[in-house]
């Protein structure tokens, strides 16, 4: 069990966090100061400090001080103000922190930052000769996934520092970007996410490249850009086909050149770091249409990597399901053990997932908080994936639902489809209305073998000769 220092002079703060992160399964020791903080960590052993950043007597610098002078290898995460953002983003910069959380502390934020500092104490990778290759909190024994996570392990192993990960909504591009920086050769550094597409246009070169003093209105202070705070770290942009061709421009010439200016400013800034970009555009229409510039793409993808979509790797459904079930479980501990009915994982496995893993988890947690009962039925799960049918319109069968499952009447369709096509798995799955991949998935599930049918026919030929 993870142990985690909390120290904060907030009496309420203090039993929030701490309620939250015992309930996450961490042990949770806490201080109201910093010198109490000392104390502990010289007579207990800790994985991780989260430290308030004001503080009386010693703030939440001198503190961070400390601990990187006497465990260098324990990462700590200032809590900040946004008043004091700068002054927390300079902690992670220049002085060792590990990354900052902005009040009022969101907790989906909280718990992520926190699995990120204890797995980049340990993180764990196989051996890219091993059958499978995993990553922390990636699901994927899927062959694309798999291939994928190979694709990733010689590219960090490589050193490679420009990648673009494309995907559609929900495939988990964060996680691969997060991913490949903890598992690379700068895991030690600034890991610095921003969402392009959530920064106005007039503030995103001034949030990448900072600004100096008096460049514009309101510009009071000297700021430091995402790029400079990140230099030797990574930096991931997320949604990068909705910056504009302008913004497109520049970001053009920091790769080229790996210097920025900041806005306002006259002399370059030398700067090396890890560049993850993201989108769930097709940059190359986007290229035809003249709303994003070839050569950038070129320089973006110089490493692509693709998450396919979970309709595409079905086989990794249920693992994701069980994935899924196990956090609920810790997070939701007053809920009593749930599963699924045999009906439910059918419909499950039916639907197509438009909005991939991140819908397949909001659909679970809904049905595992609100379901009466331990076995989830399929009348727990959203209409649109309990009213959706994949039964195949154009196949003759007399079967019925009277007296055995929809599983059964599923796999009877798929027989009848591998029948009729003399076990031609293609012709089979347009027959079905599904695709070739799809089917596979399910002849995989009932254990189907497209030659029994192939040889069935060739049997029957013979029996009519």
């Amino acid at each position: 069990m993870p142990s985690i220092l909390l120290v904060d002079d907030e009496q309420s703060q203090r039993i929030i966090l701490r309620r939250f992160l015992e309930r996450e399964g961490h042990k949770i020791e806490t201080a109201d100061n910093g010198k109490t903080a000392l104390e502990l960590l010289r007579s207990n052993k800790f994985d991780l400090v989260i430290s308030d950043m004001r503080m009386p007597q010693m703030t939440g610098r001198d503190l961070l001080k400390v601990i990187k002078e006497e465990w260098t290898n324990i990462p700590v995460l200032i809590v900040t103000a946004f008043a004091e953002l700068d002054d927390a983003i300079d902690l992670v910069a220049r002085e060792g922190a590990f990354y900052y959380l902005e009040k009022p502390i969101n907790l989906d934020t909280l718990k992520s930052e926190v699995e990120r500092a204890l797995s980049v104490k340990k993180p764990s990778i196989n051996n890219i000769d091993d059958q499978k290759v995993h990553f922390d909190r990636i699901v994927g024994d899927s062959p694309l996934m798999q291939e994928l996570f190979k694709k990733i392990t010689l590219m960090v192993n490589r050193g490679a520092n420009q990648v673009l990960v494309t995907g559609e909504t929900g495939t988990g591009k964060d996680l691969i970007a997060k991913a490949i920086h903890e598992h690379g050769k700068r895991k030690e550094k600034t890991f610095l996410p921003i969402n392009c597409s959530a920064v106005p246009e007039d503030l995103i070169e001034s949030e990448l490249f900072g600004h100096e003093k008096g460049s514009f209105t309101g510009a009071d202070h000297t700021k430091k850009g995402l790029f400079e705070i990140a230099n030797g770290g990574t930096i991931f942009l997320d949604e990068i086909g909705d910056i504009s061709l302008q913004m497109q421009s520049k970001l053009l010439r920091v790769l080229q050149e790996r210097e920025i200016k900041r806005v306002g400013g006259i002399n370059p800034i030398q700067v090396d770091v890890c560049i993850i970009t993201a989108t769930n555009k097709n940059l190359k229409a986007k290229i035809e249409e003249g709303s994003f510039r070839e050569d950038l793409y070129f320089r973006l993808n110089v490493i692509g990597l693709h998450l396919p979509p979970l309709r595409d790797r079905m086989e990794d459904l249920e693992p994701l399901i069980k994935f899924f079930f196990s956090r609920f479980q810790d997070e939701y501990r007053s809920v009593e053990k749930k599963n699924l009915s045999t009906e439910a994982v059918s419909a499950l496995h039916r639907y197509d997932w438009p909005g991939n893993i991140r819908q397949l988890a909001n659909c679970l947690l809904r049905a595992f908080i609100l379901s009466e009962t331990p076995t989830i039925q399929l009348t727990d799960l959203p209409a649109e994936i309990h009213d959706r049918s994949s039964h195949p319109s154009n196949i003759s069968s007399d079967i019925t639902e009277g007296g055995i499952s929809l599983e059964d009447i599923i796999k009877e369709y798929i027989k009848s489809a591998l029948a009729q096509t003399q076990g031609n798995q293609t012709k089979a799955a347009k027959l079905l209305g599904m695709s070739r991949r799809k089917l596979q998935n399910r002849m995989k599930n009932y254990n189907l073998d497209s030659r029994d049918f192939k040889e069935e026919q060739a049997k029957n030929l013979v029996n009519t000769g």
